[in-house]
């Protein structure tokens, strides 16, 4: 899984996520209140015209009665206060115009205004005539029927009209901006609400990944090491500081088996090293007997059958006593007494003893890289025995004539010992600790070389490998620190 985050960058991200939901919701909340403002303001503004228009409406009313003061009273004060009433009207639709921010606000009181102008021009006329000229009974009923009621009230009924119009322009104006108020605000508290929800589900199954769940697999992992299965292995998911610690407690495991099996190997090996004395003891006295009766009865007046038999018997216990004598060397524990010596000259040394043994079947050495002058930390007479039952393996593996190389050569802080021969090849692949010979066509020899060599090479922190060889036959590999490292690791 790819690892992209960490718990201090989940915290981070987290930190800073609410942080922004913070903002967000105190951005939305201004908003809010710069709408509400915004309609507030709005609203006063409307109320303002329509306070207007209903101002203008009254003196309106008030002007006209003035006219009628002066047309059928004769009021001497009527005219001062038309005009002055007729003032406050035009101040008044000044005042609209200021208050009328809409298109289609501005048309209305244009069209009042001018409703009012018609009206107004009328009671000018009438408001100009004298008194005296209205009180003549004649006159008067020509200019209540003929002026007054037909022209002058009728003008005055489209004022109104005009004015309710107008009223209800700016009414329905107001409600539709309480609609869109309340749309705005219902959007603008969702925000918030919105992102607390996908914040929270984020950060959820964020969690759940990186922490949660691994979490849970660690302690699944716990629970199967105490079961003693340590070859399981945590999932390396999650964070990165969970990652790390799923990998400790993964090597952990890998060493805690480790450990478990050499020490199990140390234990069977110190089982085997108890019993095996006691019974090479017990087979070795009646094996004694055994031979010492074969020898005595072979030869003389014994048929050549017979005496072939005992000399079979006498070869047989013969390659059991070896057999019994390697094993007790292999399960003694060994001291190592090292020195620093050429791997070449240890490998020289085994090759010498081997002498008749290659002369026998004609197989040549061939020598590589014998003047390498790296040396190694050694037990010399523990790798000479090492070296000289892999060199017997190869031997006996060979074919008469077929060549045998030894090469010695540098591996980084290592320095190896390659055997390789032409045989047909191992049928099978030699693990450390592993007393079984295996498949073999060999009339003889314990079988404990192999096991011996893995020994002597752990002994020395090295290690013994095993290869099918290009062309044919098999390459062993040993390979040792060099001088300077092993000293260390002892």
């Amino acid at each position: 899984m790819i690892r992209i985050y960490s718990l201090r960058g989940l915290l981070l991200a987290h930190d800073l996520a609410f942080l922004l939901l913070i903002a967000v919701t105190g951005a939305m909340g201004w908003l809010g209140l710069s709408l509400r403002q915004e309609a507030a303001e709005e609203s006063l503004r409307l109320n303002s015209l329509m306070t207007l228009v209903q101002e203008a409406r009254a003196d309106v009313y008030r002007q006209m009665s003035e006219v009628f003061d002066h047309v059928f009273l004769g009021e001497p004060t009527a005219v001062t206060e038309y005009l002055s009433i007729g003032q406050r009207i035009q101040r008044t639709f000044l005042r609209m115009d200021i208050v009328a921010e809409e298109s289609v606000e501005q048309a209305a009181v244009d069209e009042l205004r001018g409703s009012y102008q018609e009206v107004r021009g009328r009671a000018d006329r009438i408001m100009s005539s004298p008194t005296r000229a209205i009180r003549q009974a004649d006159q008067l009923a020509v200019f209540v029927t003929g002026d007054l009621q037909m022209s002058w009230v009728g003008d005055y009924e489209r004022v109104l009209n005009a004015t309710d119009g107008l009223l209800r322009i700016t009414q329905a104006a107001e409600q539709a901006r309480v609609l869109d108020l309340n749309r705005n605000v219902g959007i603008v508290l969702a925000i918030p609400i919105v992102l607390a929800a996908l914040l929270l589900l984020t950060s959820r199954g964020i969690l759940q990944r990186a922490f949660v769940r691994p979490l849970a697999g660690l302690l699944r992992g716990l629970e199967e090491y105490a079961r003693g299965r340590l070859d399981y292995m945590v999932p390396e998911v999650g964070s990165a500081e969970l990652v790390t610690l799923e990998r400790a407690v993964n090597s952990m495991a890998r060493d805690l088996a480790q450990s478990r099996e050499a020490q199990m190997a140390s234990e069977r090996q110190a089982a085997l090293g108890a019993l095996v004395p006691v019974v090479a003891h017990n087979i070795r006295n009646p094996l004694a007997s055994i031979r010492a009766v074969a020898q005595v009865h072979e030869g003389g007046t014994t048929p050549p059958e017979v005496s072939q038999g005992l000399r079979d018997i006498r070869y047989t216990v013969d390659r059991l006593e070896r057999w019994l004598s390697a094993l007790l060397s292999y399960l003694n524990p060994l001291r190592l007494t090292r020195v620093d010596v050429r791997v070449a000259d240890v490998a020289e040394q085994a090759v010498t003893m081997l002498a008749p043994r290659f002369e026998a079947k004609h197989i040549p050495v061939h020598r590589e890289g014998w003047d390498l002058a790296v040396l190694a930390f050694l037990d010399v007479h523990l790798m000479e025995q090492a070296v000289y039952g892999l060199l017997v393996n190869a031997i006996d593996a060979s074919p008469d004539g077929a060549p045998i190389a030894l090469t010695v050569r540098r591996s980084g802080p290592s320095v190896q010992l390659v055997i390789a021969d032409r045989g047909t090849g191992m049928p099978f692949r030699p693990t450390p600790g592993d007393l079984n010979p295996g498949p073999t066509t060999k009339s003889y020899g314990s079988g404990l070389g192999i096991p011996f060599a893995f020994k002597v090479c752990g002994l020395h922190q090295g290690m013994l490998e095993f290869a099918a060889r290009e062309g044919g036959g098999t390459e062993v590999i040993v390979t040792l620190p060099a001088a300077e490292g092993a000293r260390t690791a002892a």
